[in-house]
């Protein structure tokens, strides 16, 4: 399979080499944004913007490559030729983002047989839509968060400085026309061959080309004026209501049904229960079933068996929340909702049973079963030890339905986190999908940051529709409940987080990688729903809750273990 490689010249990416398997990326997209497959770094990289350019086949010839500048701010240049729009790649073509800016080559694995670089026909950019930035100049905003309000007095200031630059501007080229006229003025005057009526003819020349530069030059200040308004704008805080308002479409609602399988024959696997004799009144024995146990070291497991009659399935039933991260259909969720076997299941109190040469007998009552039991990782099956894949989980449903909408639509499992409750999802839909805006803060997140939640709490009251169907097959009406999101607010009350560095003391996190929240209106089926800054941008995935005592607390997973699923982590150099 070819392979795009990319070698880094220059910037905080040089000396590094990169690989992407075409198999596994359509498109690469370089830039700052956390998204980006080609990451740059938000501080030292500045002169490149979030999302600066991007690397695809191209259409007509998918055999060759070309690369397509996204609007950036300060140009991709390709082998130092400033490209408008997009250009063809060859193998070896030199990138770089922006003058100045960090720069690599492109590179193919196997090269295309005879390797022969195309004549590349030079690109010249509009001359009014040019602008050098300077080595050390801070052509992106800071590392730190962003500030939540921005007050006339910086609107005026950023006005005002973009009017002086303007200035400067329409002197130098008013100052570069005149002095063209005193050139073609002397010349006409030294050679002698021209008429008066000539030279008026260069000078009224002159004077329109002088005209048409302070029309360019108004016209790149009301730009100026209004990229800066809109950068204004774009940094400004959200309210929850502006947030429920553009986001809500990209939460979705999760249906979700599971069992637990056999993999070498398919089989469903049960919790086996056994016959016990329990005291009645008047002292008269009872019979009843109970879920049963066996102790294995340590630990007390479910005694597993692939019958059923009697026995009760490891599985179940829920609903779960998520949102949409990509265009065409990938969401984000928990992985205890998209993959409960992969996470801790409640198990009833039961028997513990101990083997004897009869078999298993009763040993005792197993008045609190354990909480930490994990479904896939279970050590014996029908009386054995199990070893290697033998246990899996197997979805009887995952169906994704949109806001405002009833239609089910199912949906598959793509990747499950190791690290954190965090899953990813697909839905295979033709069209476009709105989707959210991911913001890795995890380095700057600070307690009392405000956030806002979506989801699909349990508790919160069905609304139902009715649908008559016009099917003569199949005329029953149906019912089905309408997704229907709900706003919570608050803010990060704590954060939780462990300490493993070197010459420093060990600290352990109670409750993991988290972010502890103030939120309390949330609760089941809210879990996997996105948790917005106040920016109207996805920090983290909300995914548990707990309360002691009348008082409520909540969690939710830092965005950045939900970002490693939609993309490729190398662990070893």
């Amino acid at each position: 399979m070819q392979r795009i490689i990319l070698r880094h010249l220059s910037g905080s990416k040089a000396n590094q080499v990169e690989e992407f398997s075409l198999d596994q990326f359509k498109e690469l997209i370089a830039g700052r944004d956390p998204s980006a497959t080609v990451k740059y770094d938000p501080t030292h990289d500045d002169l490149v913007s979030r999302q600066h350019a991007k690397i695809m086949p191209d259409e007509n010839d998918p055999t060759q490559f070309v690369i397509v500048d996204l609007n950036s701010r300060n140009g991709t240049y390709v082998n130092k030729q400033r490209i408008v729009g997009s250009a063809r790649l060859a193998p070896g073509d030199v990138i770089q983002l922006g003058p100045g800016g960090p720069a690599f080559e492109f590179d193919l694995d196997p090269r295309p047989a005879p390797l022969v670089h195309p004549t590349r026909e030079a690109t010249v950019s509009p001359a009014t839509r040019v602008s050098e930035v300077p080595v050390g100049t801070a052509a992106a905003a800071p590392a730190e968060p962003p500030r939540t309000t921005v007050g006339k007095a910086t609107v005026e200031r950023m006005i005002s400085q973009t009017q002086r630059e303007t200035r400067k501007s329409m002197l130098g080229v008013a100052g570069g026309v005149v002095a063209l006229v005193v050139v073609v003025a002397a010349f006409l005057i030294y050679r002698s061959q021209s008429s008066t009526s000539k030279l008026e003819r260069e000078l009224g020349k002159a004077k329109t080309e002088l005209s048409q530069a302070r029309a360019e030059i108004g016209k790149a200040k009301e730009e100026a004026k209004e990229e800066a308004l809109a950068e204004i704008k774009k940094s400004a805080p959200m309210t929850p209501t502006q947030i429920a308002e553009k986001y809500s479409d990209a939460v979705v609602l999760l249906e979700v049904g599971w069992k637990l399988i056999h993999t070498q024959t398919g089989g469903q696997i049960y919790h086996q229960y056994v016959p016990v004799q329990l005291k009645g009144q008047g002292e008269q024995p009872q019979q009843e079933l109970a879920p049963a146990y066996i102790q294995i070291g340590n630990a007390i497991e479910p005694v597993l068996t692939l019958e059923a009659g009697r026995n009760k399935p490891i599985g179940g039933q829920h609903s779960g929340s998520g949102f949409v991260v990509s265009s065409d259909g990938f969401i984000l969720t928990n992985r205890h909702v998209a993959a409960t076997w992969e996470t801790s299941y409640p198990l009833p109190p039961g028997v513990l049973l101990q083997p004897t040469q009869e078999g298993l007998k009763m040993a005792g009552m197993v008045e609190q079963p354990p909480r930490d039991w994990v479904p896939t990782k279970a050590k014996f099956l029908g009386g054995k030890p199990i070893s290697g894949k033998t246990v899996e989980g197997k979805h009887d449903y995952l169906d994704v339905v949109f806001a405002k909408t009833k239609d089910r639509i199912p949906a598959r499992l793509a990747r499950v986190s190791d690290r954190h409750d965090a899953a990813l999802v697909k839905v295979d839909i033709p069209r476009s999908l709105p989707k959210v805006e991911l913001y890795d803060n995890y380095d700057t997140v600070k307690v009392g940051d405000s956030v806002t939640i979506l989801g699909y709490p349990a508790i919160s009251p069905p609304r139902i529709a009715g649908t008559r169907s016009k099917d003569p097959f199949n005329p029953e009406a149906e019912f089905k409940t309408i997704a229907d999101p709900t706003l919570s607010t608050g803010n990060i009350g704590k954060i939780l987080r462990g300490q493993e560095a070197p010459g420093k003391d060990l600290v352990v996190s109670g409750f993991g990688d988290s972010y502890q929240l103030t939120t309390n209106s949330t609760g089941g089926g809210n879990s996997g729903g996105p948790v917005f800054d106040s920016q109207g941008r996805v920090i983290a995935i909300f995914f548990a809750g707990g309360s002691r005592g009348g008082v409520t607390i909540t969690f939710a997973v830092p965005i950045r273990f939900g970002i490693e699923l939609m993309g490729v982590s190398p662990v070893t150099k």
